[in-house]
């Protein structure tokens, strides 16, 4: 014989909750996936600086104080070899030694984030001045009209 059970579960549930409540909620799954623009910014990089691979390894050695080779340059590059990632503790010594920044600008890439020159840091500092300038001018007006000023 077999037992009487409820026709309805009585027992307590636990309701769905959203794994994370921060700013990724924005972003689709995979779309900050940035193998292919890292590998891209890692060869134009290399082929824009004017030095020989074996010359850039010497100097991200030197300036890392790690062992890095023409070998890993080639297989941080090469599309068939996905499984080898350029570590992030390299990449100002890469940005420095080649002079190409675009390595930093694939990574930011798709964040709404971005590298700025002196000039344009100089000109957005500009502009928020002048936005502070607006809202504490409109400020005073207001304080002054409840005075009749």
């Amino acid at each position: 014989m077999s037992k009487n059970r409820p026709a309805s579960d009585t027992h307590p549930k636990q309701l769905p909750l959203p794994m994370f409540k921060g700013r990724s909620n924005a972003f689709r799954a995979g779309m900050l996936a940035r193998k292919d623009a890292i590998r891209e910014a890692l060869t134009s990089g290399l082929s824009s600086c004017g030095l020989s691979r074996e010359d850039v390894a010497a100097e991200l050695s030197r300036l890392t104080g790690e062992h890095i080779s023409r070998a890993h340059l080639d297989n941080w590059c090469s599309e068939g070899k996905r499984d080898w990632r350029f570590p992030l503790e390299y990449v100002t010594a890469f940005c420095v030694v080649t002079g190409d920044y675009g390595l930093v600008a694939a990574v930011l890439d798709g964040t709404g984030q971005w590298l700025a020159d002196e000039e344009t840091r100089a000109f957005a500092e500009l502009g928020q001045t002048i936005v502070e300038e607006r809202k504490i001018a409109a400020k005073l007006r207001g304080m002054k009209g409840n005075f009749g000023i």
